[in-house]
């Protein structure tokens, strides 16, 4: 999606969610980004609002939550 957007010269966030692709629990850099972002978004009241997917090559659709918490 990403090289698509940048080939007609669009930013890609401007259409497609923001995402946070954690692979290896919370020592993950992704996860670690991923908090940073949470929190500033708290911090500003914005609605936060998350598609959690859960494992890798392995949901299939399933297991798939919406969360606004980080519980």
């Amino acid at each position: 999606m990403r090289m698509y957007y940048e080939s007609i010269g669009k930013k890609v966030f401007d259409y497609v969610p923001l995402t946070f692709h954690v692979k290896e629990g919370l020592q993950d850099k992704e996860w670690k980004n991923f908090l940073e972002y949470y929190s500033e978004e708290q911090k500003q009241n914005h609605r936060n609002i998350w598609i959690v997917k859960p494992g890798e090559h392995t949901n299939r659709g399933c297991g798939i939550n919406v969360c606004n918490t980080l519980e």
